[in-house]
């Protein structure tokens, strides 16, 4: 596994960093959305079909801008292939719209996303999702939060086990643990969706393969102050590689309940 290289980095003036330049950003994706109406924004297609907006753009040209200018780190983003250069140095992480199919159609599940990954290991982050005035924030050693307030440490859960995410991997699972897996209420955004244990509102949150760093950096920092982790299915480490690859499967909930559960996973799903 990699090192935690945060060494160097005033992590607690890092998180109001970011907090602060949040805020900001969120205020440019609210001025395109429109609830349960399609976006103002325009909307263009990636290679490979998937939906980009002009919102996302804005959104990602604020945060290459503003983050750096107040502390200088490296910029990895999805919507600018130029930066994904690898792990070199710490980098701020960024999804600017995640979940831009559910933004687009005027949902409410969409979330911003900085996170900050420094020696290969996720040192802080921050996931916004407006449409339902959520913040959550943390940063290694200082606690997590939403809203400002702190967050509690994630207790082990209780079969039957809740479960988010792509709905044939979890019943895939749930084949392999009778009556101990159900579905809870899909999250289309990523890393909203691997946040979802901190709000009770699910014991795991599944992802299938084809993630990439910026979706999940910050929920991974997160997560881990509140005793939750984030790794592959089989149970490996995830590698921030930082040039853009995709990610395999990967599930996310209490640190010790992953643990029950893996014997299930560990074949065939992968």
């Amino acid at each position: 596994m990699a090192s935690d290289s945060s060494a160097g980095l005033d992590l607690p003036a890092l998180h109001r960093h970011i907090l602060a330049v949040l805020e900001e950003a969120t205020a440019i994706a609210m001025a395109s959305w429109r609830p349960g109406q399609r976006t103002r924004a325009e909307i263009y297609w990636k290679d490979g079909g998937s939906p980009v907006t002009a919102a996302d753009l804005a959104v990602d040209r604020f945060l290459a801008e503003a983050l750096p200018r107040g502390i200088p780190l490296a910029y990895h983003s999805e919507e600018q292939p130029e930066s994904w250069q690898g792990p070199a140095r710490p980098a701020y992480v960024i999804d600017p719209i995640d979940g831009t199919r559910n933004f687009l159609e005027g949902g409410d599940a969409w979330c911003l996303v900085i996170g900050v990954v420094a020696g290969g290991c996720p040192v802080a982050g921050a996931i916004a999702v407006p449409a339902r005035r959520q913040v959550f924030s943390a940063y290694r050693g200082g606690g997590a939060w939403l809203n400002g307030h702190a967050l509690p440490a994630l207790t082990l859960p209780q079969d039957p086990w809740r479960a988010t995410g792509p709905r044939s991997l979890i019943e895939a699972v749930a084949t392999r643990l009778p009556g101990q897996l159900v579905p809870a209420t899909a999250v289309p955004a990523l890393a909203h969706r691997l946040v979802t244990p901190l709000k009770n509102e699910a014991d795991f949150a599944f992802a299938r393969g084809g993630g990439h760093d910026w979706d999940i950096a910050a929920a991974h920092a997160i997560l881990r102050e509140c005793g939750g982790e984030l790794t592959r299915i089989d149970g490996e480490a995830i590698a921030y590689r930082m040039q853009g690859h995709y990610l395999p499967p990967l599930i996310a909930g209490h640190a010790g309940a992953l643990e029950k559960i893996r014997p299930a996973l560990l074949t065939g799903l992968v």
